[in-house]
Parts: structure tokens; C-alpha cells; sequence
């Protein structure tokens, strides 16, 4: 996908996670990365109790996790995280 097409992924975040999302210095740009990648490669774990989807992405130094759903065209993001350690 396109840079112009990642930025056309329409996310849903309520106020509250947006609040925490700046504290964990996460940007709506990583979160639309890992939902591109998840979405295209297939690459998610399914939660079936809530129906969560949840989905990670390096692009470089940071992995980005993301829970999130779908409806009505656009994301709905639940919670989103990053650490920066690698498993070898």
C-alpha cells in the first residue's frame, strides 16, 4: 500500500486512549502501519471472546501492537502499545 493509502485508513479512537496513546508516544501513523501490515499479510491473532483483533508491526527499532476491530469502513482501536525489545 501506498503512503496516501496508509494515511486513508480511517481510525475510531475514543478521547480517553488518544489521552494515553500521547503519553506512550504512539502516533495515529504507526497504529495505521500495523493495521496496513495486518490487514494485507494476514498477520493477527484473532480474540474470540471480545472479537478483538490484535495486530503487531517493526518498522525499525519499535514494535507497535495494536488491538483493534472493524466496522463500517473504518478501525476502532482499543489499545495500542510499543516496546523496543527484539526476541532472537
Amino acid at each position: 500500500m501506498s503512503e496516501k493509502q496508509i494515511e486513508e485508513i480511517r481510525l475510531r479512537i475514543s478521547d480517553e486512549l488518544k489521552t494515553l496513546l500521547e503519553k506512550r508516544h504512539i502516533l495515529e501513523e504507526d497504529i495505521r502501519q500495523v493495521i496496513d501490515y495486518a490487514e494485507r499479510s494476514g498477520v493477527r491473532l484473532l480474540n474470540r471472546q471480545s472479537g478483538h483483533l490484535l495486530a503487531h508491526f517493526r518498522p525499525e527499532t519499535v514494535t507497535f501492537w495494536v488491538e483493534y476491530g472493524a466496522e463500517g469502513g473504518e478501525f476502532i482501536i482499543y489499545n495500542a502499545y510499543s516496546h523496543r525489545m527484539e526476541v532472537i
